[in-house]
């Protein structure tokens, strides 16, 4: 699991990858604060609290300085199991971690661990505070003398179907490769944090116990409060609720070991990639915080985006890659510098190695050539942090992350700081200094193609959460029309300089039929290649200088092309976003580079070698056949592959010229901008826009869904360690009156973590490592009921009879209950509000809304909707739902184990299919 950005050396790197960043001189916008204080009880826990009472939520997160490194020989995996075992019962609550929080309307609830530090984290209502302090004291005070064999048992099941999981796509066990042979025998980042299968096995009751004593004491642990609580009701409660736990006893601790090449090492490893990748890493010491930041900074400048010497180089001049990038990973012991370089289809490692060797030379003597990337990061980093300010889980996550590994919750300022003052010749340094000396390269190569304390808290009871006050609000919303029919929609939000935009159009994939597969996707995905004004190198300068945050996103009858950017930057944003959106000019090299093979090659390479990640994509073709626009396996069909190489420019222009304007648009802003000011940038940019023609969608099909018969479909995954299973049918339209009823519906049967379905194949069997099921909801037409997700092999078969069990009984003799009704309404409920802690979620929000066919505000009215309904509704949606007895199933996994066992089940007629949908037998 990963880390959380735990200092600004991430937030460059979002900087980078979003080509957010800003190549002008000027100053990045607003000033930057966040004001915190810190506590320490006398057991030793460390406190850091934050204030912003602006959502009547807190973000609760406890960090314990323990993980994968701390695993002696024999042991690995214990503190990637010990996390899960801590949602696990204590003496003092029967019930899971988080059942109690999730009927509070607790978010975002979770534990992480890594090779440094296991986290645990949750944001609640403000109401529910004492709640989610006492869960978290009552689990570090209590959890080592509760744990079961039955626990345990559970618990070691479900981590192994998390390793299983993480085995099928290949990339777990070039990675295991990778630690064994770039740090030394006995190094502790040289194994896996989810560890071996039989280290798995091997841990004891008695094992786990003694590692809760060793390392989940409180003077271990740093516990982060942000959001709506201020310092001294955060530190009377903190102490009321952690004064009894045990500091625990200190821990001896590695501080550093840095691997060490006396020449260069090379290995080749073979896995799933449909072509070679060169990875080079080399070693680095943290002695100097300083030098790990601008080292990073220095891999933006080498490989952070299409202007960089490494991709100009291997990507663009010499098309001897696809993809080549350069990074830095922090980590406590050691960190490392990589380079990675994708090969295109036939090209010899030894070439692409002797330009990286030429590039790195030229790298040590002159540094950085494009003196404005410095700049452009910069800004980037700034508009980086804006964005995570909005959000106190990330606030709260920033300061736990200094403090654990800096001493220092403000670390991020400095390294900021750092960054900011940064010249070339630093980076050239730097770079010389750690990088002109032996390193480890591996060459991965695609597999060849083969079928005691007391204390005053009551542990008796778990406290009610309070009364609950949460709501939502939107922003007053203003309408107008600009001259040439496009419509305007503008949401005034104060508070942050940010302004969050998106231009809506009413078309999608259901008009490629009158051009040619997967047109509306490229013809967005491809609008940065150059426009009118700027080619496409000049347009990434162009972006980097006004900090322009840029997506598109296409459905099947809606595409968006959505920016942001700081309030101050207004008129360039317009300007670049009009530009980008009216002129684009699809350059015929651009295209003809991208069609010669390599990336399209690599795309239906890469689903070929993963057939287990086809279930969904046959599924979809299974319910609703070929012909229909929701059953084309997106380009991948046969024959597509030719098809995909030959897209042309003017293909894409007709669909743009066609598709594409004011009368088919509508322009949506969220932020620090009046109507006012909104329309009259509008007007500048968008204004003499003339309207289009579009296509007229054909129909998302019949009203009534057809009724189906059972059937099965398997598709052969030679090896796979895992079943992939989908089962679903078509059910009826959307009906905004009985949403809130199947949403529920569906809570108590597969969405949330305690539905019947994942507590049954997870929970209770160990079969998975999570089972969900639900209705997707669509604008337009029938929607699809699907029950998907991973099953080991030798309990596919039995595990498909338990799904359709589960679903049976629901709709039969065991239909929702009381008390399942009252726990999932009461989540969805309290849990409302912390969804529109940005900008971007009112902003999303809206946009769903309007494609729906409902105001607005909608959302406003989510809360009072979900308490008024009723268990009989619920139980009559369900049966007029759910269909057990007419399920497609879809199977993704190893024939040789599996079909025999399924097709004695009987729950219909058996097909083999290829992973392109044609029926093998």
């Amino acid at each position: 699991m990963n880390r959380l950005l735990k200092s600004l050396v991430h937030l460059l790197l979002l900087a980078c990858i979003a080509q957010a960043a800003a190549a002008a001189p000027e100053p990045p916008a607003g000033r930057i604060q966040i004001d915190h204080q810190a506590f320490t009880l006398p057991n030793g826990l460390t406190t850091l609290v934050h204030s912003d009472h602006s959502l009547p939520t807190v973000f609760v997160g406890v960090w314990y300085r323990v993980g994968s490194k701390d695993e002696p020989q024999g042991k690995t995996g214990f503190a990637h199991l010990f996390e899960h075992l801590m949602f696990q019962p204590t003496v003092n609550r029967s019930s899971e971690y988080f059942l109690p929080l999730n009927k509070a309307g607790a978010s975002d609830m979770n534990g992480t661990t890594d090779v440094d530090r296991t986290k645990y984290y949750q944001t609640v209502p403000s109401n529910a505070l004492d709640l989610a302090l006492w869960m978290e004291s009552d689990r570090m005070g209590y959890l080592g003398r509760s744990i079961t064999q039955q626990v345990l048992d559970e618990q070691r099941a479900v981590v192994k179907n998390e390793k299983r999981q993480d085995e099928l796509g290949g990339g777990d066990k070039t990675l295991e490769f990778y630690r064994q042979n770039f740090y030394p025998k006995g190094h502790p980042y040289a194994h896996s944090t989810i560890g071996s299968m039989e280290d798995l096995d091997r841990a004891t009751l008695a094992d786990v116990k003694q590692w809760f004593e060793d390392y989940y004491g409180a003077s271990n642990a740093v516990l982060v409060l942000s959001g709506d609580i201020d310092v001294e009701t955060a530190r009377q409660k903190v102490a009321h609720y952690f004064a009894d736990v045990p500091a625990g006893k200190p821990a001896a601790r590695l501080e550093q070991w840095v691997p060490d090449f006396p020449q260069v090492k090379r290995d080749v490893i073979y896995g799933d990639g449909p072509t070679a990748t060169v990875r080079r890493n080399w070693p680095l010491s943290n002695d100097d915080p300083r030098e790990t930041t601008l080292l990073q900074l220095a891999a933006a400048t080498l490989a952070g985006s299409r202007n960089t010497p490494l991709h100009e180089l291997l990507v663009e001049r010499m098309k001897l890659a696809t993809r080549v990038s350069a990074s830095v990973s922090k980590n406590h012991l050691t960190s490392t510098f990589g380079i990675s370089a994708t090969l295109a289809p036939g090209v010899a490692p030894e070439r692409a190695g002797a330009l990286i060797d030429q590039t790195l030379r030229d790298y040590f003597a002159n540094g950085p050539q494009d003196k404005l990337r410095l700049q452009a990061i910069a800004l980037g980093t700034d508009n980086a942090l804006l964005r995570s300010l909005e959000s106190n889980a990330a606030i709260g996550s920033m300061l736990a992350e200094g403090q654990l590994y800096a001493n220092d919750p403000l670390f991020f300022v400095k390294q900021r700081q750092w960054v900011r003052e940064a010249s070339a010749e630093d980076l050239r340094a730097v770079v010389r200094k750690w990088l002109d000396r032996p390193y480890y390269e591996s060459l991965l190569l695609p597999s060849p193609k083969t079928s005691d304390a007391r204390g005053s808290v009551d542990r008796s009871r778990i406290p009610e959460p309070g009364e609950f006050k949460g709501q939502v609000r939107f922003p007053a919303i203003r309408e107008t029309v600009l001259d040439n029919g496009m419509k305007l929609v503008v949401a005034e939000r104060r508070g942050l300089p940010l302004v969050n935009a998106s231009m809506q159009f009413d078309t999608g994939s259901d008009a490629d039929a009158a051009y040619a597969p997967g047109i509306a996707e490229q013809a967005f995905r491809l609008l940065p290649l150059g426009t009118r004004k700027y080619d496409g190198n000049a347009l990434v300068r162009e972006i980097d200088r006004v900090g322009f945050y840029l997506n598109t996103a296409v459905g099947e009858r809606r595409a968006g092309f959505n920016w942001s950017n700081t309030s101050d930057r207004l008129d360039d944003a317009f300007a670049l976003a009009a530009e980008l959106l009216r002129h684009p000019t699809y350059p015929q090299q651009e295209i003809d580079r991208r069609n010669a093979g390599a990336d399209v090659d690599a795309y239906f390479d890469a689903y070929e070698h993963n057939p287990i990640d086809a279930a969904s994509a046959l599924f979809a073709r299974a319910l609703w056949g070929p012909d229909h626009p929701n059953g084309r396996i997106t380009t991948r069909e046969q024959g597509r592959r030719e098809q995909a190489m030959q897209s042309s420019h003017d293909t894409l222009a007709r669909f743009h010229d066609t598709e594409l304007g004011p009368n088919n648009a509508t322009l949506y802003v969220l932020g620090d901008v009046t109507l006012e000011k909104a329309r009259a940038l509008a007007e500048r940019h968008f204004g003499d826009w003339r309207a289009a023609s579009p296509t007229a969608l054909p129909p998302s099909g019949p009203r009534v869904p057809p009724a189906a018969g059972a059937r099965v479909i398997l598709i052969d995954a030679p090896g796979a360690a895992q079943s992939s299973i989908v089962a679903g049918h078509l059910v009826a339209p959307f009906d905004k009156d009985t949403a809130a009823i199947e949403s529920l519906m569906n809570a108590a049967l597969g969405t949330s973590f305690h539905s019947r379905l994942n507590m049954n194949l997870r929970e209770d069997k160990g079969w998975t490592y999570g089972f969900s099921a639900g209705v997707a909801n669509a604008p337009t037409g029938p929607r699809v009921f699907a029950a998907s997700g991973t099953l080991q092999t030798d309990r596919t078969a039995q595990g498909m009879l338990e799904i359709r069990k589960e679903i049976g009984n629901y709709v039969g003799t065991r239909p929702m209950t009381e008390a399942e009704l009252e726990r999932e309404r009461d989540a969805a409920i309290r849990a409302i509000p912390a969804g529109f802690g940005n900008g971007g979620a009112f902003l999303a929000s809206m946009i769903s809304s309007r494609a729906y066919g409902l105001p607005y505000t909608r959302a406003e009215g989510a809360m009072q909707r979900l308490s008024e309904v009723s268990l009989e509704q619920v139980r009559q949606a369900a049966r007029a739902t759910y269909r057990p007895d007419q399920l497609t199933w879809v199977v993704a996994g190893d024939l040789k184990l599996i079909e025999r066992d399924i097709r004695a089940l009987g729950l219909g007629p058996v097909e083999v299919w290829d992973v392109y949908g044609n029926r093998v037998r």
